[in-house]
């Protein structure tokens, strides 16, 4: 380990080794997949995403209380045309305060 690198002789301890830098490559990648998610506030359900696609699903609130969220700013959005507002997933855990770091 002189030159920095790790010298494992055992084929085992390799195999071990990779199937973990693997599994927690894999689990990046669906966490980042997942925060890609963004939702629309009303409208017919897409069941092909998660939650049918619908922001009021995945919080389990009405559109009334979503939009009284959204009114005071405790819920991060944007505006992709008049009355046509996106969440994202990562806006989502900000707001329900599991938001990863």
């Amino acid at each position: 380990m002189a030159n920095g690198l790790l010298v494992v002789r055992d084929a085992a301890t390799v195999v071990t080794l990779l199937q973990n830098e693997q599994r927690a490559r894999l689990a990046a990648e669906a966490e980042q997949a997942a925060l890609s998610t963004v939702y629309r506030l009303s409208g017919e359900p897409d069941e092909s995403r998660p939650y049918g696609g619908l922001l009021t699903r995945r919080l389990d609130i009405s559109e009334r209380t979503l939009g009284d969220l959204l009114r005071d700013g405790r819920l991060r959005y944007t505006c992709a045309g008049k009355k046509n507002y996106r969440v994202s997933e990562l806006a989502v855990r900000e707001f329900l305060g599991d938001a990863p770091i």
